[in-house]
């Protein structure tokens, strides 16, 4: 394992900073994947945020993954740790020590593997453990499966994924928190679009845009995006389509845009650490996904910043989108309704000015990042106290 040991640089907003909530904490997170979406975007921020209120905070995963360089950056401790698989014994006994060695109270697994990992290692040390599902894709409840059952307590983005670890796998229901992922308000604040910002990405200026904001995988739906697209410019709209993000379907995205005909309609940026940016240039943000979400950190990224939002109910999205108040909801795998949903919007200045108000207001009473951080804190208060084992 290697280890570095710089001190947190944090360059968060002073919100991060709330004092007096609990004792601070020696909390290790864990995280096998190689990859970089929502789900370490979360990580690497409620580290950041924990650390920020004072608590000591490590990473410990991938030896390449992006969330290490992330986290380094950041100044963050970060454990080397290869995990092969989820009975890789070494990685077990190797994460075992380095519990113990570090005297740590907490550790926080992500992902299957670590998940198993981690689990074991935290029982066979004495410490206490806490597992987040980031995904809303179902749990298969066989007597071999039992990695939600080693944590002390779990940790949804939705309802619905808690209903079902208690509902279907069997999880006491004090056992099972939801905590959707929080919204640095600050950041996300609406703002003018950055002159000359448009033309940088090769947008034309005065033109409507309607964005996606999601990593290029398949359940995604970027391929109902495009066809919604397609369907837009068919009934004679002047609309340009942004796609930011990147991931492992990049090139069948980039060949279907060629092959619908909509290589000059459509810009894609690639991953970017200032969306914040570019939402302001946004005139309709859609979510096309058909499985997997929890609450998504997009749409409510694009809440906060005021932009109104049509997104398929896949997961828990109806949990934050309320149809016709925070947004429009429309049904999954549907082209034709998210080209409706994208019309009526950009038909109606009045409605898109209220959805987007309407979400901005949904995230600051419920989805900011001290409300993500104070439930954080409360389950680990519960965990560490025996309350819900």
């Amino acid at each position: 394992m290697s280890m570095h040991r710089h001190g947190p640089r944090l360059t968060h907003p002073p919100g991060y900073r709330k004092k007096g909530l609990m004792k601070p904490l020696n909390i290790i997170h864990s995280e096998w994947s190689n990859g970089w979406g929502g789900q370490e975007i979360r990580i690497l921020t409620e580290c950041l945020g924990m650390a920020g209120r004072g608590h000591r905070v490590a990473l410990v995963g991938c030896p390449t993954g992006k969330l290490r360089l992330a986290a380094q950056a950041e100044g963050l401790t970060f454990h080397s740790l290869d995990m092969r698989g989820p009975w890789d014994l070494p990685a077990i006994l190797k994460l075992r020590a380095l519990l113990k060695s570090q005297g740590t109270d907490i550790l926080h697994t992500h992902s299957s593997v670590d998940g198993w990992v981690g689990g074991m290692a935290a029982r066979w040390a004495g410490v206490a453990s806490l597992r987040t599902r980031h995904l809303s894709a179902k749990v298969p409840n066989h007597p071999f499966n039992i990695v939600y059952r080693l944590p002390q307590a779990v940790v949804t983005t939705g309802e619905s994924i808690r209903r079902h670890l208690v509902e279907d796998y069997g999880l006491a229901p004090e056992q099972v928190v939801s905590i959707p992922t929080g919204i640095d308000v600050e950041r996300y604040a609406p703002r003018d679009a950055e002159p000359g910002l448009a033309q940088e990405l090769g947008l034309t200026p005065g033109e409507p845009v309607v964005a996606i904001v999601a990593i290029l995988r398949s359940w995604k739906r970027h391929d109902l995006f495009l066809a919604m697209a397609k369907e837009l410019l068919g009934q004679g709209r002047r609309a340009q389509f942004l796609i930011v993000g990147g991931g492992p379907k990049e090139q069948e995205v980039r060949g279907l845009i060629q092959s619908l005909g909509l290589g000059e309609r459509v810009v894609m940026t690639g991953m970017r650490p200032d969306v914040e940016r570019l939402l302001p240039l946004c005139d309709v943000c859609v979510l096309a996904s058909d499985k997997n979400e929890g609450v998504p950190q997009a749409v409510l990224q694009q809440m906060a910043a005021q932009r109104p939002v049509v997104a398929a109910k896949a997961g828990d999205v109806g949990q934050v989108v309320i149809d016709g108040q925070t947004g429009l909801l429309v049904e999954t795998g549907s082209a034709s309704a998210l080209t409706a949903g994208v019309a009526r919007v950009l038909d109606d200045p009045e409605l898109a000015a209220r959805l987007g108000q309407g979400g901005r207001r949904l995230v600051l009473e419920r989805y900011s990042m001290e409300a993500m951080l104070d439930a954080t804190e409360n389950i680990y208060d519960q965990v560490l106290a025996g309350r819900t084992q």
